[in-house]
């Protein structure tokens, strides 16, 4: 599967007082990633929730090894692709590329949840559509 790709420049909001990236945005960036992935496979959030009658995909696991640094002003890419698919769970991996060297890199373990319906508010995780993990097999 060809990884998506995420790119900007780091602002000085995402940023401690010494001009590095502040860790957890490299999490919010990683949901940013997510998304752009299944966007650009057809798979609008909104559409694609409404259609599967989807709560979310909330994250149950995870993580980030820090391999060098990133600072205000940087041009940042992150490539994204779905590295396993499990019945109920999928996990995303994440590469944060900077000046052409890998430094972070990172996942998302995500459940297809959807919405309960004995439970307004609530969620269970259901089986993942082949049609779904075709998408990204292209």
């Amino acid at each position: 599967m060809k990884p998506s790709r995420l790119e900007f420049v780091v602002d000085f909001a995402d940023c401690d007082p010494a001009r590095i990236v502040y860790y957890p945005r490299y999490f919010e960036w990683f949901d940013r990633a997510t998304e752009r992935l299944f966007r650009e496979r057809g798979l609008a959030w909104p559409e694609l929730w409404a259609q599967y009658r989807l709560a979310g995909f909330p994250i149950v696991d995870a993580a980030a090894k820090f391999l060098g640094p990133s600072r205000f002003g940087d041009h940042i890419i992150i490539e994204s692709w779905i590295g396993e698919w499990r019945n109920k769970l999928f996990q995303v991996q994440h590469r944060v590329i900077n000046a052409d060297q890998t430094v972070v890199e990172g996942h998302e373990l995500r459940v297809w949840a959807l919405r309960d319906p004995v439970n307004p508010e609530g969620m269970k995780a259901g089986p993942i559509p082949m049609e779904i993990r075709a998408r990204f097999e292209e």
